[in-house]
């Protein structure tokens, strides 16, 4: 059997029309070729009252449908109505109401066998689990879980139960391979992000900048455990305009005349945005949850061409020749004002190609191919235990 035989279940940590990476960009892959159903987070902390009725409305009101922005027609977008898995009433309704219901719903979308991929290592996660019972399942594990804000105090405890109940471990950084491997004695593989390489080398421009304010730009999700605002605000004091492009939930703590923010554009739009910026940041907090991130769009920038400047993420140090790393607030905004000054054609040329051999159709194809080994195990497996 291949994946093809296959109906695929992804329990994704982010809603579908949220910024564009792995989760939705491996459900439409695999979509193009069996029944794929995405099933938008279904909780990792207690959200606020906005939230929780935003989710709850959403679930109630969501008929079966493709969004606009997917053609693939064997692609189903469910959001679940769950609690969120933070407290014990809320896990028991889970486990005996919302869960059977959405693994219900689930199998009525396809009469294949069922390959689940997860994204959340949380009780909710292991319910739908044992719910569903996969043919085959896989963790694809692209976050520090245990040191993410607000999470679950035994969310190291699901993520090992989960880890050993699992096929197979994906991880995408090296940090989170080496902190996994021990605990899997089967199959783990790490699968960085990758790029949409045609999409994104659009933001490329070779004009130089000449005598205007520079500007250094930032998009993805902005957010308070994520972004260190003291580099932004160093940044703005020697003069540079900064962008910002992304969700923004909680807001800005800082603000400032050359301090410009854009809502989240469109994924097919994001490159041309980025055409006008002289320099791209990575301005994150090194902080142990975020040592475990392999930044989703470290390609993409790679794909524009133009000069980065990132802190020192254990990541982004294997790049330290053809990105400008600081170590301190006072040093990423000299970086960000030198950094045109500091490029060369060879650093250019460098990231380039870099982003051309990590484009998401290869990795894709990578990501199939460590699936349908876990099929074969699984298989194997299967045949050992009923000898």
């Amino acid at each position: 059997m291949s994946v093809n035989d296959y109906h695929i279940v992804i329990l994704s940590s982010i809603k579908w029309d949220f910024l564009w990476q792995r989760h939705q960009i491996i459900a439409e892959y695999f979509a193009n070729d069996t029944d794929v159903t995405y099933i938008e987070t279904t909780g990792l902390r207690n959200p606020n009252f906005n939230k929780s009725m935003e989710r709850f409305v959403r679930g109630m009101t969501y008929k079966k449908k493709k969004q606009n922005i997917t053609t693939v027609k064997t692609l189903t977008i469910h959001p679940p109505i769950v609690a969120p898995p933070t407290n014990p009433f809320f896990r028991s309704l889970n486990r005996t109401f919302f869960v059977p219901n959405l693994a219900a719903k689930i199998q009525s979308y396809s009469n294949k066998p069922i390959l689940f991929i997860t994204y959340l290592p949380t009780t909710t996660s292991l319910y739908l689990l044992e719910k569903l019972k996969p043919a085959v399942s896989i963790y694809d594990c692209v976050l520090n879980f245990e040191n993410f804000p607000g999470v679950p105090k035994d969310i190291h405890k699901t993520e090992d139960t989960l880890i050993e109940a699992v096929n197979l471990l994906i991880v995408d950084s090296t940090y989170l391979l080496d902190k996994h491997k021990n605990k899997k004695y089967t199959m783990i593989k790490q699968i960085p992000a990758a790029v949409d390489f045609d999409l994104f080398s659009k933001g490329y421009s070779d004009e130089e900048p000449k005598g205007k304010r520079l500007i250094a730009t930032y998009f993805g999700g902005i957010d308070s455990y994520r972004i260190d605002w003291n580099l932004i605000e160093h940044v703005l004091q020697v003069g540079i305009t900064v962008q910002l492009i992304g969700p923004a939930p909680d807001g800005f703590p800082i603000s400032h005349p050359n301090l410009i923010y854009r809502k989240p554009l469109p994924h097919l739009e994001l490159p041309e945005a980025l055409k006008e910026s002289d320099v791209l940041l990575l301005p994150y907090k090194v902080t142990e949850f975020m040592k475990g991130t392999f930044p989703a769009k470290l390609y993409e920038c790679f794909a524009t061409g133009k000069p980065i400047v990132t802190t020192a993420l254990p990541e982004l140090l294997q790049f330290s020749d053809i990105v400008e790393i600081a170590e301190d607030p006072l040093q990423f905004a000299k970086n960000v004002q030198s950094a045109n000054e500091h490029d060369t054609v060879w650093k250019r040329e460098q990231r380039i190609a870099l982003a051309k051999e990590n484009s998401w159709t290869n990795r894709c194809e990578t990501y199939k191919e460590e699936v349908e080994k876990a099929i074969l195990e699984s298989m194997i497996d299967s045949r050992r235990f009923h000898r």
